[in-house]
This record gives C-alpha cells, sequence and structure tokens, in this order.
C-alpha cells in the first residue's frame, strides 16, 4: 500500500464508530492522513484547510472493521472499538496512525508490537476504559418507578454504556431496567429480552441530583433507599475507615447518584 501524506484537510463525522469507520475509509481512499479527525458535535477543533462531512454507509464501515480482523484478531477489533469509546481528544487521529501502520504491515504482527507508540498508547486508553467499566459494575444504583421499571442515571467519563448491557442483562434478567448516561442524554434499555439504546423525551429525572420523580416513584422506592444507606452504614466501621484507600477505590466523581453518597462523605 503507498503511503499516506499529511494534509491541512479536516474529515468530520458523525461521532458514532460506525461514522468513524468510514472517516477511515476516506483517509484511505484519499491516502491522506488529515490534520483533523473529529466528530460533528465538536466543531471548535476544527483548523483551517479544506473540510469534508463523511456520510456514514454501513458497507464500508463493515469492510474497515472486517480489515482489522483480517489483518489481526477480532480481538483487536474490540480493542480500537474499546478505545475509540474513551472520547479522548486526539483518540481518533491516533486510532488512524494506528490502522495505518496496521495495514501496512507485510507481517501482520504490527498490533502485537508494545514498542510501537501508537500501539503502547492505544492499550494504555482501552485499559483505561475497561477499567472505568468494571467500576460501574458495582457503582449502578437502581431506583423503581411505580410502573416497575428500575432506571440507574450514570455520568461516566467514557462512552461505556454499551460496554455495560452484557453484564447487567445477565445479572438482572428478570426486570425491565434502563441505564440512561446523563451526560451523554442516551441509555439502553433490557425489556426482558434485548437491550435496545433510548434517548429519554420529557423525562422525569433530575438529572443532577438522578432521582426519579416522587410521582413516578414506586411505593416502596424510599424504602429500599434508606435500607441501602443504612447497609452502608452497617458495613463501615468506624474504627478500620481508610479514606484514602476508599477513594482509590470509589473515587469521588462516580458518587453523584450514589444513595450511599452522604454517608461517605463524612469520612474526611
Amino acid at each position: 500500500m503507498p503511503e499516506m501524506e499529511t494534509s491541512p484537510l479536516s474529515l468530520i463525522y458523525d461521532g458514532s464508530f460506525e461514522g468513524f469507520l468510514c472517516a477511515v475509509f476516506e483517509a484511505f481512499e484519499r491516502r491522506t492522513i488529515p490534520q483533523a479527525l473529529v466528530p460533528a458535535s465538536r466543531p471548535s477543533q476544527l483548523l483551517i484547510g479544506e473540510q469534508i462531512e463523511v456520510e456514514t454507509h454501513p458497507n464500508r464501515a463493515e469492510r474497515v472493521r472486517n480489515g482489522i480482523i483480517q489483518r489481526s484478531s477480532h480481538r483487536n477489533a474490540s480493542l480500537v472499538h474499546v478505545a475509540f469509546l474513551s472520547e479522548l481528544p486526539g483518540v481518533e487521529l491516533l486510532l488512524l496512525r494506528y490502522l495505518v501502520k496496521l495495514f501496512n504491515d507485510p507481517n501482520g504482527r504490527y498490533w502485537q508490537n508494545m514498542l510501537d507508540d501508537e500501539v503502547f498508547e492505544l492499550v494504555q486508553i482501552a485499559r483505561k476504559v475497561k477499567k472505568e467499566v468494571h467500576r460501574f459494575h458495582g457503582f449502578v444504583r437502581f431506583q423503581e418507578t411505580a410502573d416497575g421499571m428500575f432506571f440507574a442515571p450514570i455520568d461516566p467519563d467514557h462512552n461505556i454504556i454499551r460496554l455495560l448491557a452484557r453484564h447487567f442483562r445477565a445479572r438482572f434478567s428478570g426486570q425491565q431496567w434502563i441505564i440512561y448516561d446523563t451526560k451523554r442524554n442516551y441509555g439502553i434499555y433490557y425489556d426482558l429480552h434485548t437491550v435496545q439504546e433510548v434517548v429519554l423525551q420529557n423525562h422525569r429525572i433530575d438529572f443532577n441530583a438522578g432521582n426519579v420523580a416522587s410521582e413516578v416513584k414506586a411505593l416502596d422506592e424510599d424504602f429500599y433507599s434508606r435500607l441501602w444507606k443504612e447497609y452502608y452504614d452497617a458495613v463501615n466501621i468506624l474504627e478500620r475507615q481508610n479514606h484514602k484507600q476508599m477513594t482509590n477505590l470509589m473515587p469521588r466523581r462516580y458518587w453523584k447518584y450514589l444513595p450511599e453518597k452522604n454517608q461517605a462523605g463524612k469520612l474526611k
């Protein structure tokens, strides 16, 4: 494959992973590394020069994804997806440089070379995202609504909500639930059969406090909320408090929607 040259071109995609893969397709077709590859929601990052809005075509996205798998593995394709979900500034160009090297590698082992700058940085970013996913397996707190739905707001650093689906579907398969990312204003809904993405319109949720409105809350929801706080008090042995270790395991930025946060806030 001929080398790709850098250019003052800026590629704009729709913000989805499929849209990003189509932007990669566009860059390869033009044989260029653009100066910017950004979602349409972040136009302020654009620099001067030609700007092209890349349309999302499922077939093109699938071709790029299959190409990644053929050049490496399903695990590596998943790693690229997870790193993309970090939403860190500049991650798209990092991934593009990584994919250029991957597709130009004649041996098919580039992706395993941790001495390469792009490989090392990509793996580190993916680890951060996976670490946050693991943390939210324990930080999600559901509230029951009057119609029997269980609702849990979250506010993660990375766009991890899709990565939570498998865990909570397996753990709470017998009830309908929604886990909602209040920062990105979308969530995943489990209807006892499938998990699908949802956007709540005219929602009755206080996104600041994370509380379901009292008129739609189940009668016993306050009881369970108090029960959770009491449980926290019961297992919290004052003489053995280690606030530093606690904040390491449960960083304050994740306390926003935890019912026990008031008790945790006393530990100073």
